[in-house]
């Protein structure tokens, strides 16, 4: 298995950071945007295209029984990201927590550094209800959008559908069909795309397993285009 960089970060969930037009409480998207291809549509029934790793019963990365889960122990965050460089696109994915557990968060990512630092845009969730855009420092994630609860968010060991946006300088995160956060943000413009889990308390445990990811080329949806 190849080795995945994973972060004991001091602050995981810091209170403030220095953003670009955050964007919260808004019933509706910013703009819209168009699919042009699917570029990626992964079963996962091989996860060689992702970064795997395993350390006994403390954390585990990879392929099982055609979902790639996410699994770990402990005050961190970890991600797998995918072989791969894009700029323009929208991802989804069905993530299922499993673990019990629920003050959590997991998600997906763009944007990631090619160099697997962790760098780059987090749209997350979590298992008691609350959804964030988060940047990546490497070593911790900052706010963009700052965790809120939605009622679109399916609590506990449950199943959502997750539909990222990251298009020019504009992040978007959908749950089960329905639109939760958005804000613009410069800091990054192409990357890897990922898988992502957080836990920020000591001893608890965090599983969740991912499934139909798509990866589509996406354009922003403008009337005189």
């Amino acid at each position: 298995m190849r080795l995945l960089i994973w972060v004991f970060a001091l602050a995981l969930l810091p209170a403030c950071a220095s953003i670009q037009e955050p964007v919260t409480g808004k019933q509706e998207p910013q703009i819209g945007f168009r699919f042009l291809e699917l570029l990626v549509e992964d079963d996962f029934d091989s996860a060689d295209s992702w970064r795997q790793y395993s350390d006994g019963a403390d954390l585990f990365l990879g392929n099982r029984a055609g979902r790639f889960q996410i699994d770990f122990r402990g005050r961190r965050y970890v991600w797998s990201q995918r072989d791969g460089d894009f700029d323009d696109i929208v991802i989804e994915a069905h993530a299922t927590q499993v673990s019990d557990y629920d003050h959590n968060a997991y998600g997906l990512a763009c944007r990631l550094d090619p160099g697997n630092r962790g760098t780059g845009y987090y749209f997350l969730i979590s298992g008691d209800g609350y959804a964030s855009i988060r940047w990546s420092t490497g070593r911790s994630l900052e706010p963009i959008v700052s965790a809120a609860p939605s009622q679109h968010i399916r609590r506990g060991a449950a199943r959502n559908r997750l539909r990222v946006v990251c298009v020019e300088d504009y992040l978007a995160l959908w749950v089960n069909g329905e639109f939760v956060a958005d804000a613009r943000d410069r800091r990054a413009a192409r990357g890897a795309v990922g898988l992502a889990g957080v836990m920020n308390y000591e001893g608890k445990r965090l599983s969740v397993e991912f499934d139909g990811l798509k990866i589509w080329r996406a354009a922003a949806d403008r009337p005189d285009a």
